[in-house]
């Protein structure tokens, strides 16, 4: 069986909403939406929700899974007002495109979390002929006490002084919730809605937490066929993405439920074939899902107006397991502000991750994929045939770091590299998770602040310091000294040296390759460059062959809001460097 998936947009022309349909491999009535969660909960279950579509299409239900307005590859952003309205329109504009793609007279809703809290509106609103509720909200005052809760156990720092910070909100990990938003999820209590959602429910609720039994009562008050069970896998679902693990259990019940009410298509019954579509206007950027190859994915944007074309090409590559959008969403953000500027901008999965398959004999969902590099150099090659295209440079942030500077040293034709926040230059399949480079360099520098502080010397003296930690991250400090000062002694003379980093940023700058590295504060990525990169890094330096850049207080995701405009604006210049 063959199961087709199709990336599209829908909605009002001026507000396009993205998604992805699954056809069936049979006519059915029914079709299925799902409605995602909002925020980071959303791009962590990306990857889960992309499994159960596939699966619910294998079952023979059509389906169609999207990211809300304003969310994910949507047009808009979390700022702009009438978010509730918009996205329970973004529901009803999902179901309406089904229809007329598939011919389905019958809507199935499933939604996760806020998507759930969502999808139960609008199934009224929409006549759906059932709702799926997975670890659903039930209240949102709930909600916003709990991401509050969340925002503040993570321990960010405040801004620099010299930054702007955005006014009104509140800061939900990575994403804000204006006050507006605020106040419309705030007086919605599903325990207090007027009348059924659907005539079936089925309610997954979290194992762990189990938060909806009032509602599900209050169903059962209003006749509705109602179905309840507390099943594990919500919280593996929305782990950070690179641990995220699709929830079997929940999947299997979803459709197994849909299977024992869903109804074949009566025989001879016409079935809709309307075409997608497949380019979006958003401001002044035109967006267009494309195929690299059969399986690299990625989301493209270019000026409206290929006047104005700067012959420019950016790739963008996966933080880690984080799909295009890039984490707290701002690849989408950059993208869409460069192409606006005139740059043709490649937002990428890597196969194996986000909506990229895994190629041949790989697993998904692998950070540090053995094809990636394989994957940057087809990327590459796709962008520097696009018309108009004179230049490729290549923007990554983590594990994309790595990607996109390895690419460069393998003499991929890039023009220059932007190496966010890199956490390794030299990764192995088996290098130990527990101790990596990053972590020794990273707590070394902090050992070393702290043997300047009184209060750290007097809880040694009174036992609270694990001296055997301290001094085998102080050991391997050192172990890693004196092999990096032994690299530059053997490149000095001419002599090869495996993994040597000072070597690599040297070959790179001599074929012209512009090198940019962007570190937030006290990411250990930039005590890792220096270490292993030797004299060599300041000798680049000194030629403007390598430029550093560091915006302070910043964490290594971006996560607070403030640091998003910092970013974003040291980037845009790293993408433009002045002339050597």
């Amino acid at each position: 069986m063959i199961i087709r998936a199709e990336p599209l947009y829908f909605g009002p022309e001026d507000r396009p909403r993205a998604g992805w349909l699954h056809r069936a491999d049979r006519p059915a009535r029914d079709g299925l939406v799902i409605v995602p969660p909002f925020g980071y909960e959303a791009v962590c279950a990306h990857r889960s929700l992309r499994h159960l579509a596939g699966a619910a299409a294998a079952a023979g239900i059509a389906t169609l899974r999207f990211d809300l307005d304003g969310t994910g590859d949507s047009a808009g952003g979390d700022r702009d007002p009438g978010r509730v309205r918009a996205w329970l329109d973004s529901v009803r504009d999902a179901a309406i495109e089904l229809r007329r793609l598939t011919g389905v007279d019958r809507i199935w809703l499933a939604g996760v979390r806020l998507g759930a809290m969502l999808a139960a509106i609008a199934a009224r609103e929409i006549g759906a002929s059932g709702l799926i509720a997975i670890a659903p909200v039930v209240s949102g005052k709930a909600l916003l006490r709990e991401l509050r809760a969340l925002q503040m156990a993570l321990g960010l720092h405040e801004p620099p002084t010299d930054v702007a910070i955005p006014e009104g909100g509140q800061e939900a990990l990575g994403f804000t919730i204006t006050d507006e938003t605020r106040a419309e999820l705030g007086a919605i209590d599903l325990t207090k809605q007027p009348a059924p959602p659907a005539p079936h429910v089925l309610v997954l609720d979290r194992e762990d937490l189990p938060s909806a039994d009032r509602w599900v009562a209050r169903l059962r008050e209003q006749g509705v066929d109602v179905e309840a069970r507390r099943m594990p896998g919500y919280v593996e679902m929305v782990l950070d993405p690179h641990h995220a693990v699709v929830p079997g259990a929940i999947v299997g019940a979803t459709t197994s439920w849909l299977r024992a009410r869903i109804e074949p298509q009566l025989a001879g019954a016409e079935v809709a074939s309307g075409e997608p579509r497949t380019e979006a206007r958003i401001g002044d950027v035109i967006e267009r899902p494309v195929f690299v190859d059969r399986h690299l994915f990625g989301v493209l944007a270019a000026p409206a107006n290929d006047r104005a074309a700067s012959g420019r090409g950016v790739l963008l590559l996966n933080a880690g397991a984080v799909h295009r959008v890039g984490p707290n969403r701002l690849y989408v953000a950059m993208a869409r502000q460069w192409a606006a500027a005139g740059d043709l901008v490649l937002r990428l999965d890597v196969s194996g991750i986000g909506d990229s398959p895994a190629r041949p004999g790989e697993a998904e969902n692998v950070v540090y994929g053995a094809r990636a590099l394989e994957d940057v150099a087809a990327a590459i090659a796709w962008m520097r045939r696009r018309p108009r295209v004179r230049e490729v440079r290549a923007v990554g942030l983590c594990s994309g770091a790595y990607h996109a500077f390895k690419a460069a040293v393998a003499g991929e034709p890039v023009d220059g590299v932007v190496v966010i926040n890199p956490l390794t230059f030299f990764w192995t399949p088996d290098q130990p998770l527990d101790f990596p480079a990053f972590r020794v360099a990273g707590e070394a520098e902090r050992y070393g602040k702290a043997a300047l502080d009184r209060g750290k010397w007097k809880k040694l003296l009174r036992g609270q310091v694990n001296v055997r930690n301290v001094a085998q991250t102080l050991a391997r400090h050192a172990a890693s000294r004196i092999v990096n000062r032994a690299r530059d002694v053997s490149r000095r003379v001419g002599l090869p040296w495996k993994d040597d980093l000072g070597a690599e940023l040297e070959t790179v700058a001599e074929r012209g390759v512009d090198l940019q590295f962007v570190f937030a504060g006290d990411d250990p990525g930039l005590q890792l460059l220096r270490m292993q990169g030797g004299s060599v890094v300041p000798r680049l330096r000194e030629r403007g062959a390598l430029v550093i850049r560091r915006i302070e207080r910043a964490d290594h995701t971006f996560t607070p809001v403030w640091s998003h405009a910092p970013l974003s604006s040291v980037v845009t210049d790293a993408l433009s460097p002045p002339p050597r």
